[in-house]
Order: structure tokens, then sequence, then C-alpha cells
């Protein structure tokens, strides 16, 4: 998998043990929970499961206790939770923040009570500007473990308090440790760091501005750009962004992708003629799933497969002269996908129960591979958990 993919199902049995909508990972010897975890291999990290604490220690596989965040905390700065620099950094941030105009108070690693969990936090920094509202931001300076980037990045988004994780430094010459590339991937890409210079033009402006890396293509870091605080892009799980290197690429690649399929179907008139390389039955199949998209993504009818005014009828007709027989799974899972499935009459269920092959086409056929690939905000599991994490499931794809 790539570093992108299994960071993404990291931080998702992350996030689920720490109380939110996520994914579960068992051991395969002992059913015990398990999360990923990073570890050198010929000096590349990579991605290993290891058991959670409390796991069965009988497993072959178990490792005994983990250490504590607290204490492994302790041990990084001498038995104190927190270092004297990481005190005065947070101090700089909280003087910058307060040249802004719209600056009305802040504090530093103090309470803020809850409003919607069931504890509050202490975060690094907390700031109020007007007009601007509530934002946090935390200071990373060392490895931060993943429940802790978890458990405060779910905690903020439920508070819907914008969270800005600001780093110390990057060294671009040499490997990121796990924690910062977890923070770059929840931050969409962007890397914040407070430098000299990033001190300099927050004096010279008023206002907290900050060096920010984006990730290339290749998946290192472009050189860094001075970024405003309030030049950020603040999505709905509260972690802003500068440009987005994540999830806007990928969408671009699946647009591009579809495009010459959307060209062809509109000229698609004569429908006993196959398009491309497909023969009848899987046109139709491609031309009623593009229309169900096509009509959840714009909010009218758009129908491809047919001359009918609804999608309910066009999917009645090929249900009940046989065409759809071998299809009615996928297109199950793909209309219980998108935003259409509330929409369709009763009669479309009932005809999917009744005209349906008992030989139906699954996820290795040709025509599940190709519609998962050109429809994967909908069909491809892995990509769809990838955008609902980041909250950018596109609103087609969203059901209530």
């Amino acid at each position: 998998m790539s570093d992108d993919s299994w960071g993404l199902i990291r931080d998702r049995i992350t996030d689920h043990r720490k109380g939110k909508n996520g994914l579960v990972a068992r051991c395969m010897a002992c059913e015990s929970p398990v999360y990923i975890r990073t570890s050198k291999l010929r000096g590349v990290a990579r991605p290993l499961f290891q058991h959670y604490s409390g796991g069965d220690p009988t497993c072959r596989w178990y490792q005994g206790r983990n250490i504590k965040p607290d204490d492994a905390r302790a041990a990084q700065y001498q038995g104190r939770q927190e270092s004297n620099f990481h005190r005065l950094m947070c101090e700089q941030v909280a003087e910058l923040v307060a040249l802004d105009g719209r600056y009305i108070r802040h504090t530093v690693e103090q309470y803020l009570p809850p409003t919607k969990n069931e504890y509050g936090r202490f975060p690094d920094i907390y700031v109020e500007w007007e007009g601007y509202g509530p934002f946090a931001v935390e200071f990373q300076m060392s490895g931060t473990f993943q429940t802790e980037i978890s458990g405060r990045c779910k905690h903020y988004e439920r508070e819907g308090i914008p969270l800005l994780w600001i780093l110390f430094g990057i060294d671009t010459a040499a490997e990121l440790p796990q924690s910062m590339v977890d923070v770059i991937r929840r931050h969409r890409g962007n890397a914040f760091v407070l430098d000299q210079s990033g001190i300099a033009a927050s004096r010279e402006q008023s206002t907290l501005v900050l060096n920010c890396y984006l990730r290339n293509a290749g998946g290192g870091l472009d050189p860094p750009r001075l970024v405003r605080f309030d030049e950020l892009t603040v999505p709905r799980s509260r972690l802003p962004y500068y440009q987005d290197r994540l999830v806007e690429p990928r969408l671009a690649a699946i647009r591009e992708l579809r495009r010459p399929w959307f060209d062809t179907l509109r000229r698609w008139e004569d429908r006993y003629t196959p398009i491309r390389d497909l023969d009848r039955p899987q046109s139709l199949l491609v031309a009623a799933a593009f229309s169900i998209v096509a009509t959840a993504a714009n909010g009218k009818v758009i129908n491809y497969a047919s001359n009918q005014g609804s999608i309910s009828a066009l999917l009645n007709t090929y249900l009940h002269n046989g065409d759809f027989a071998r299809y009615t799974n996928l297109l199950i899972r793909l209309i219980e996908n998108t935003a259409i499935s509330k929409s369709l009459r009763p009669s479309v269920w009932k005809h999917m129960r009744l005209h349906s092959d008992p030989h139906q086409a699954n996820e290795h056929s040709t025509e599940w591979k190709l519609l998962r690939l050109l429809l994967p905000e909908a069909l491809d599991p892995e990509m769809r958990e990838f955008l609902m994490h980041l909250d950018a499931l596109p609103e087609w794809a969203t059901v209530e």
C-alpha cells in the first residue's frame, strides 16, 4: 500500500480508539485489537500491526506492555511533561498572535472547558480573534504519539475549533519522523513551521505568519513559502490548510479519467450500438451508473441510458427486460452510496429482487472493476474511506 493508504488506516484505527467513527483492526491469531506503528527496516520506516496494551499475553504475536504516553514524554524531557524550550516557543506564538488588530485574548497551556466533549483540554495556545472566532495551536517539537494527535484532532473537531499544528523546523534532506508525517497528512499535505523568517514576517505584518511546506507529487516537500494564518482554509475537520495537496489532486485525476466517458455518453444516441469495447448490457450499465451519479450531482435528471424522465423509470425498464439482471448487487452498492438512494421509487427495489440473476457480477468482474475505477467515491472502499476521513466526500456520494 502507499504511505497515504496505510497512514489513513492508521489514523482511522486510532480515531476509533479515541471514541469517534473509524476502523477496528484485530489480530488474526487472538482477535485482540491492534494498531499500526512504524519500525525502521534498512533505514526506512515501514508499518506493522501491534497489540494495544491489555491484549492477550498468550498470543504468539504479543509484544508486551506498551509504555504510557505520559511516561514516554517525561523520559523525553528528563522527568518533566514539557521542555523549557517548548514553553518558550508557545509564548513566542502567543506574542505573535497578540499583534493582530483582531486579537481579543489568549491563554498558554490553560484548561479549556468542553462544550461538546466529556473532558476539556490544555491547548498549547488558545486564541480568540474578533470576526474570526477561536482557534487552538499545538506546537510539536518532538515525536508525538498517534493517540495524542488523534485525540486532540477529534476533540477540537467536535468542539468546532480550528486546530493548527506548528512544527519546530523540518529537515527536508532526512526522513521525517512518523508523527510529523501524521500531522502533515491531517493538514492535507501542509507542514506549518515557525522559524526566524516567520517570526520576522509576523512582526512586520502584525499577524501570525508561518512557513508552509507543501507536499509535492513525489512525496517530498516543496521549498517553504510564508503564509498568513488568515489565508488558510478551514474544512469541516477543523484542520486548516493553505493548499490541498492530498485530496484535490486525487479528485482531479478521477475527474480527468471520467471526462472522456461523459463525452462518449453525451454523443451516444443509438443505444443498440455498444460503446468503446463493451457489449450492449455493459454499455447500458455504464450509462445507467453515470446517469445516477450525474443526477445526484446536478439535482436534476440526467439520463444517458434512455429517454425516460427519471432514474427510477430507467432502472425499472432495464431490470424488467433482463439487461441488468447480473448487475443488481453492483447497482445496489452504487445507489446506496449516492445521494439519490432516498429518492428512488419503491418499485425499483422490488424489481431488484424480482429480476436478479443468481449469478451476479462480483467485485472481481470486468464491469465492477471498471465502475470502481471510474466512480471510486462510491465504489472503491479505500478511496471512499479516505475522502470521508478528510471530510472531502463529494455531496453526490454522501448519504444522510
